[in-house]
């Protein structure tokens, strides 16, 4: 069985807990997901079985920008701050109101729009020397300062839904990039507007092209009257250019071996097209198409094609990366 698995995950599961649900429905042990969510947060979560665990490195930002935007639903409560940056962690600082008014409110979330610098919470799953920084923060070890390095991030933009301004309840959504802590973010606009901030909910409505409208439950997947619903082991790389090789340029590329690339000439605005009375490869690739550029790749047979890899595409020649041999 390979494919993936568009899991709407619910509040308590963990990431891994996920993992080892799809383990125990399909009896698979290879399986993985894209992009840990939160034990609290709810929403999209992508997991990837059997050959599709080759792509997650591609699906978590390898491919495409549009690949790994991301998107939120979040609840921020004014007045507090937390060691987890959230509602359901260990009480470091208290504000009573009352609280800024709805406009600076707005002001500080606009603030934040665009490429930010942000530290990411102790409590969270980015490893140092192995070991997740939540395990260190939960011992009561000392993170070292080199493991909580800013990072660049990108917000690319945040809707506000609400503003209660008597109970100190903010709900927004943002879209933002692979890496991007929603907790920080709320953090960040608490110390801006002076009064602290945490992330009170959470819910993942997007990530790449996974959508909440698209995803499943774990009771709705545990149904066993349905089919399981299996998406291509490609679907989360969709926006990755691609080309499509002929059978005998296939059998090359799935030795692992790099070809020339015969026929095919650059035309300015189009990528690569073909030379006269030749056409081993057709796709469409975006700027200048001697790279290096990453592409999927795909070999024409009579039912259409077949997804067989990612290759790089460096000058004239096709370099496999990952062959998928389904």
């Amino acid at each position: 069985m390979n494919g993936i698995i568009n899991l709407n995950k619910p509040a308590g599961m963990t990431s891994h807990d996920a993992v080892n649900f799809i383990r125990r429905l399909t009896g698979i042990r290879k399986v993985g997901h894209t992009g840990t969510l939160d034990p609290m947060a709810t929403g999209v979560l992508p997991v990837c079985i059997g050959k599709a665990t080759r792509l997650i490195e591609f699906m978590e930002g390898g491919g495409t920008p549009e690949d790994a935007i991301k998107s939120y639903r979040c609840e921020m409560k004014l007045g507090l701050v937390t060691d987890t940056l959230d509602i359901w962690g260990i009480p470091l600082a208290q504000k009573a109101p009352p609280w800024p008014p709805s406009p600076v409110i707005r002001r500080a979330l606009a603030i934040q729009i665009g490429r930010q610098r942000q530290i990411p919470p102790i409590y969270s799953a980015i490893k140092f020397k192995g070991k997740k920084l939540y395990e260190y923060a939960r011992a009561g070890e000392e993170i070292p300062p080199e493991a909580l390095k800013e990072r660049e991030v990108v917000i690319h933009n945040i809707t506000v839904n609400l503003i209660d301004e008597d109970r100190g309840l903010v709900a927004f959504d943002v879209d933002c990039s692979r890496g991007t802590y929603v907790r920080s973010l709320c953090h960040e606009v608490g110390q801006q507007l002076g009064c602290g901030a945490v992330m009170c909910g959470l819910s993942r409505l997007r990530s790449g092209v996974f959508t909440i409208e698209e995803s499943h439950t774990p009771e709705s997947l545990e149904d066993s009257g349905k089919p399981l619903p299996l998406l291509p082991v490609d679907c989360g790389i969709a926006s990755m250019p691609a080309v499509a090789l002929a059978s005998r340029e296939g059998e090359i590329f799935r030795n692992g071996c790099v070809q020339r690339i015969q026929g095919w000439a650059h035309v300015a605005g189009t990528g690569l097209a073909p030379a006269a009375g030749s056409e081993p490869f057709r796709g469409t690739l975006p700027g200048d198409p001697f790279g290096p550029i990453v592409v999927r790749v795909y070999v024409r047979n009579p039912s259409g094609r077949a997804f067989i890899g990612i290759g790089q595409i460096d000058r004239n020649e096709l370099k496999p990366i990952k062959v998928i041999t389904i």
